[in-house]
């Protein structure tokens, strides 16, 4: 076996396990789940770029205009996404119910809690997904290995973002040269989604939530 293609089996391997560990799990403790997640998936793209002498390109260009392009990309995917989050929930409403429970994800944690492991995720995801499985086996290994770790979850709406997302972040990757700029997109799109702007009127993570289960009952129902 090649030294590249150890890397990417090592890396696909890694990467199934790291989410399996992630969704497959029981909902409560996702978040230090998702840290510890983040922490392996990252070292294995390290590890596997200092393996095939790539260190040093490991994330590219660091520089002001990368992180505009990154915010600006970001932005326009974001918005992008609230419009067709509102087309796919009209044709198919179970899409929507879908969403609304990816936001029950961290039960009753708040988003101090949540924005850290969210934040490394991203970083983590980019580091494998598009230094190391694009950037050593093409873009559709890529996107066909971050659309699949999302089986553990069960989630047609969640593999469908993970596809169109890929798509963005693994575009800018080719584009760039480097993470940067996916890093920068990928981790804003996220937060605002998570934090800001919700799909379909999901409720933020709050720093207090006065009746948290109750809430997510009616969310859990359907119920507004």
């Amino acid at each position: 076996m090649s030294t590249e293609l150890a890397v990417l089996v090592t890396s696909i391997v890694v990467a199934f396990a790291a989410f399996a560990y992630m969704f497959a799990l029981p909902r409560p403790g996702i978040w230090p789940r998702t840290w510890v997640a983040a922490g392996v998936v990252a070292a294995t793209a390290v590890g596997g770029l200092v393996v095939l002498g790539r260190f040093r390109g490991l994330v590219g260009p660091f520089t002001l205009t990368e992180l505009a392009i990154g915010l600006l990309v970001g932005a326009g995917w974001l918005a992008l996404t609230h419009l067709g989050y509102a087309v796919i929930a009209w044709l198919f409403p179970t899409f929507g119910d879908q969403v609304r429970d990816l936001y029950l994800l961290g039960d009753e944690d708040t988003s101090r809690r949540m924005v850290g492991p969210i934040v490394a995720m991203g970083i983590a995801e980019e580091l494998l997904f598009r230094s190391v499985l694009q950037g050593v086996g093409g873009m559709v290994l890529a996107l066909a290995v971050y659309t699949g770790v999302q089986v553990f979850e069960r989630k047609w709406a969640l593999a469908l973002a993970a596809l169109l997302g890929g798509i963005i972040w693994g575009a800018l990757f080719a584009w760039r040269g480097g993470v940067v700029a996916p890093v920068v997109a990928h981790v804003l799109w996220t937060g605002m989604l998570t934090f800001v702007w919700p799909l379909g009127g999901a409720p933020r993570p709050q720093e207090s939530d006065p009746d948290p289960p109750a809430r997510r009952r009616d969310y859990a129902s359907g119920k507004r």
